[in-house]
């Protein structure tokens, strides 16, 4: 029997966990330590739902550029669903924005996904299959909780489009419909963070310690986290976010529905705080192919209470947390740790290498003269 059939259900003692899996970011030559690390999470954790919240393929990778890029493709996204398969466990997935880098479209990638029975993506849209909506039951039979999926679209600096929200909306208002008029309390995922996580940023001036520089619209300005505006977690890298905000934080908060909105995107980022009335909140990467915050790769756990939704429980389950160590391939790992998290900061690592250089074949030049 496909998981689909069977609903999802709050616990006899009243709770539902839910497990956030963000940029496994995997490429043909699978990292053997995202799988362990997925593997030892799901045995430890044991949740009831995993949300894949995008960029589960490292697209850019060369080794998806090569002939037979389709095969490669759907190869990787099997073995990565190996931990999650053999554990049974239903899953929901939507899609980053290197997710179709890889050569297969996101209705090729879903294709593959709902070929297992563990997959319980409903596509209302086959345009949009990264976008939806599944519900938990309480101990009534009737929906208590609602669980969103929004695909952020394929571009880093994507919004949410506008159709989506009105998609949102319209499912909120059918479900509080049969909800006796009452809104369904929920949480919302998805891979780009709203441009109001810079809220959650404190601006300073040049040369302050471990201040990270935005890029885009903001480049040149520097930021450290205003821990007075955080419950926890780090900033590690600036966020990525869309450039022109389609409105999807005011859509999301003018019922009070939403709980949260938790995301992936910026690897390095773990942190979380309210937002507009909402909890907001990154879940930092848990693929070891990719760059990333050494042995605090992570996934996040959810607690939910049917007796009382709108105080859940969150916490990163990290790689140290389970191995007590790091990965195992230290020197690899700390090359990727020190890998730009943009183009932008590629770009000015190679200008300040450039104008080095030049210095110094200036000097060398003078030297050879005299």
């Amino acid at each position: 029997m496909s998981r689909k059939d069977v609903p999802l259900c709050f616990h006899e003692d009243g709770t539902f966990r839910i497990m956030q899996i963000a940029d496994i970011q995997e490429s043909p030559m699978v990292c053997e330590d995202t799988l362990e690390f997925l593997d030892t999470a799901l045995d430890r954790e044991n949740p009831d739902l995993i949300v894949l919240t995008g960029d589960q393929l490292k697209g850019y990778s060369v080794y998806f550029h090569m002939p037979g890029s389709e095969g490669k493709a759907a190869a990787t996204l099997h073995k990565v669903m190996e931990p999650i398969i053999k554990h049974h466990i239903p899953f929901l997935v939507t899609f980053g924005n290197h997710d179709t880098e890889a050569g297969l479209s996101k209705q090729q990638q879903m294709y593959y996904y709902l070929q297992y029975p563990e997959c319980i993506n409903p596509i209302e849209n086959p345009e949009d299959c990264g976008t939806s909506c599944v519900t938990i039951s309480g101990q009534n039979g009737r929906p208590a909780f609602a669980v969103y999926l929004i695909d952020s679209n394929a571009n880093r600096f994507a919004p949410v489009l506008p159709k989506q929200l009105d998609w949102y909306r319209e499912k909120r208002d059918r479900l509080a419909l049969k909800n006796g008029g009452n809104c369904l309390p929920s949480l919302v995922f998805q891979h780009i963070p709203v441009p109001e996580f810079y809220e959650f940023l404190q601006e300073v001036p040049k040369g302050t310690p471990h201040a990270i520089q935005a890029f885009g619209s903001r480049r040149g300005h520097r930021y450290i986290l205003d821990q007075s505006k955080v419950y926890s977690g780090e900033l590690g890298e600036p966020p990525c976010v869309p450039e022109f905000n389609s409105g999807e934080l005011n859509a999301l908060t003018e019922k009070g529905d939403v709980l949260g909105l938790f995301v992936g995107h910026d690897h390095r980022n773990s942190f979380w705080g309210a937002l507009h009335g909402i909890d907001a909140g990154y879940t930092p990467c848990c693929g070891f192919n990719t760059y990333g915050p050494g042995a605090n790769h992570a996934v996040r756990m959810f607690t939910l209470h049917e007796a009382n939704p709108r105080h859940y429980e969150t916490k990163l389950v990290s790689y140290l947390d389970l191995f007590g160590h790091g990965p195992s391939h230290p020197a690899r790992d700390l090359f990727l740790d020190k890998t730009p998290a943009t183009p932008e900061q590629m770009l000015s690592i190679l200008i300040k290498t450039a104008a080095v250089t030049g210095v110094a074949a200036c000097i060398l030049r003078r030297k050879h003269r005299n």
